[in-house]
């Protein structure tokens, strides 16, 4: 193993011992003793190119009492993605690590402390009101126990809750999502933004102040090329896939991405800024989606709080969520937003930003950010879809292309 601070990161599933995963827990369970690991392997989703997800289950006690913890280890050789990402450098991907490290460490510590009690999950097992188990700090995103990056081993790790033991799992094979799908989705994003919020009123400076790793839009101008790049190839599969379809060609040629990733004076929030698929994780009750969480932090953006849903529309949903269901999903987002500021009257707001932000300007921004999850969807190199060619024929009509 390679030392950092004072927990080793992981080279491999065979460096994930007892020893190791006591030291991990000791800050959240004081105390505990680690007796037996048993490593269950890879369980990595989705694409699986940027880090191995390895479960593992450690049994100890606390207190007397015996204790089990389902976990998972995140993780990450910066090698991997260097030998199939090759056009991002290698700094750029060595950053992502320390974004999402710092992001666990940092933000979410910070924004769960200004959580009104209207935003506190209950408890949703006899084993989560054990009073050995730590209480869960955790909304939008798994609970984690530890994260480090070590640039100099190549070598980053998160050790979190196996959210696929508590019933958790990703859409199948890329299938798009359902609006009772959707509905958690947003929620999750509206605790993030709205908390975000809330930390940076009380703070009363800009969370890139506080936080000096958070992407902005500034920062995307350094990858601007490589979008471009990626953004041409999309346009040519396009043209090759609807032959028919010759003036959306012409207008998508025609995209200024500078123009469009421009910052702009409007309030931002932090966004996940990689709302794929991929990268959410939801639970069921019975058939019905009960709860999301949102995982893979790598790209956290300071951004308007549309960008996070343009591209989560964009990207993961048909025609048909897009053009019916819209105007449905966008009000539960915003009912969400609202019950996670809090009343005018809340001793950390004052009846200003997110509070005063209308359903209507909510409609109307998401419509003028459609651009935004639209270049996203480029640079995800999947293949067009009928679907896409509808939702770019109605941002057409909005007048945006």
């Amino acid at each position: 193993m390679t030392t950092t601070a004072e927990i080793a990161i992981p080279q491999s599933a065979e460096d994930i011992a007892p020893s190791w995963v006591q030291q991990v827990l000791q800050k959240d369970f004081p105390g505990i003793t680690i007796t037996d690991v048993d490593v269950k392997g890879s369980i990595s989703e989705g694409e699986g190119f940027m880090s191995n997800i390895i479960a593992f289950d450690a049994v100890g006690t606390r207190n007397g009492t015996s204790q089990r913890y389902s976990l998972v280890a995140k993780l990450t050789d910066f090698q991997r993605p260097l030998t199939i990402m090759k056009e991002w450098p290698k700094e750029y991907h060595i950053n992502i690590e320390k974004i999402e490290t710092q992001f666990y460490s940092d933000a979410v510590p910070d924004l769960l402390s200004v959580a009104i009690p209207s935003t506190e999950r209950e408890p949703t097992s006899a084993n989560e009101k054990d009073e050995n188990k730590a209480p869960d700090d955790s909304f939008f995103s798994p609970k984690c126990y530890f994260a480090a990056t070590d640039p100099s081993s190549m070598m980053s790790v998160r050790v979190m809750e196996n959210l696929k033991t508590q019933g958790f799992s990703i859409k199948a094979n890329g299938q798009p999502l359902s609006r009772e799908e959707m509905m958690p989705i947003v929620a999750a994003l509206a605790q993030l933004h709205g908390l975000s919020h809330r930390l940076e009123l009380r703070s009363g400076k800009p969370l890139p102040e506080t936080y000096g790793w958070i992407v902005t839009r500034s920062d995307i101008t350094s990858v601007m090329n490589i979008m471009t790049n990626q953004h041409q190839t999309f346009v040519k599969d396009f043209a090759a896939a609807f032959p028919d379809q010759t003036d959306l060609v012409a207008s998508l040629r025609k995209l200024d991405l500078r123009a469009i990733l421009k910052d702009d004076s409007r309030l931002k929030v932090l966004c996940h800024a990689d709302c794929y698929a991929n990268n959410i994780m939801i639970k069921h009750n019975g058939d019905v989606p009960a709860d999301a969480k949102l995982v893979d932090w790598q790209t956290t953006m300071y951004a308007v709080p549309t960008y996070d849903l343009t591209i989560l529309f964009l990207c993961n949903t048909s025609w048909d969520v897009f053009h019916n269901d819209r105007d449905a999903i966008l009000a539960h987002y915003h009912h969400k937003l609202q019950e996670t500021l809090g009343p005018d009257g809340d001793v950390i707001l004052v009846p200003s930003g997110l509070q005063s932000y209308t359903l209507e300007q909510l409609k109307a921004d998401f419509k003028a950010d459609c651009l935004h999850g639209l270049i996203y969807r480029f640079t995800r190199a999947t293949p067009p879809s009928p679907d896409l060619v509808q939702m770019i024929q109605e941002i057409k009509e909005w007048g945006l292309i």
